[in-house]
């Protein structure tokens, strides 16, 4: 028999004389279902949680977590500068369901790949969101060989060649993943009008598909945001100004993609 503390602020839980089942909801999400004939106490805290649920919800994470990248990926501790169009960032969101032990936030507000090269720390698990600003600034996307061969050329592949070392250099047995740039257009004139369109002789596109090969080239798994976290039907309903800025439901599915590529390399 087990007791069961249920916080009241954060958790919902169904209760009836003839259930076969007793299941507990925390935001939106089943973290526990248990017979009744195994529960000799419910107990209802205010208190914080000491532990995490093993059964389901949050998956605990043994290691830190750095996240490196843009605005997108900055506002997650900057939430109060929005001026409540949205109230939580990627980041906190992922750790909902992937609880790491630390986590420290280095985006870059309007920073470019090149800006972020010695901004990563010390983690386990490192995170990039780097291509919407190089796109914006018209950097040269460079070539997957620049990347392999570390031309120091200036082109986004080289640098991000330089972040890569970076990271490698901090901790040799760090697991990294890699994400597209999410689509995104306008922001008075600092993007073009459609996600789609050439940008300074670029496309965003093109960003994403060198990422892409970084990582088959480095065997690392993507967070494709350029594929799976809006497209031209729906990209402005996910944003708070016109398309670069995610809202609330923008960064849900970032971190619903997020999630699934960290799963690939957890180690327990």
């Amino acid at each position: 028999m087990k007791k069961i503390i249920l916080l009241v602020s954060a958790a919902v839980v169904s209760i009836a004389a003839s259930a076969q089942s007793i299941t507990i909801v925390q935001k939106g999400q089943e973290v526990l279902s248990v017979s009744p004939s195994t529960v000799d106490e419910i107990v209802f805290s205010m208190d914080e949680p000491t532990g995490t649920v093993a059964s389901g919800g949050s998956q605990a994470v043994n290691g830190k977590w750095c996240s490196i990248g843009t605005s997108i990926t900055w506002y997650n501790n900057n939430v109060s500068t929005a001026g409540g169009r949205f109230t939580r960032g990627y980041q906190d969101r992922v750790m909902d369901r992937l609880a790491f032990k630390e986590f420290a936030n280095v985006g870059d507000n309007g920073g470019c790949i090149a800006g972020s090269v010695n901004k990563p720390v010390e983690a386990d698990y490192y995170s990039i969101e780097h291509g919407i600003n190089d796109w914006g600034h018209g950097v040269a996307v460079g070539t997957i060989d620049d990347y392999i061969n570390g031309t120091n050329n200036g082109t986004f592949a080289a640098d991000y060649r330089r972040l890569i070392d970076k990271i490698y250099s901090l901790n040799p047995k760090a697991k990294v993943v890699l994400c597209t740039p999410r689509k995104g257009c306008g922001f008075s004139g600092y993007l073009p009008a459609h996600w789609y369109d050439e940008h300074k002789g670029i496309h965003l596109e093109d960003y994403a598909k060198l990422i892409r090969q970084i990582a088959e080239y480095e065997s690392l798994p993507v967070a494709d945001f350029f594929s799976l976290c809006g497209g031209d039907h729906n990209l402005v309903q996910l944003s708070i100004d016109e398309a670069l800025h995610p809202n609330d439901d923008g960064y849900q599915l970032m971190a619903n993609v997020l999630v699934k590529a960290f799963e690939k390399i957890i180690v327990e």
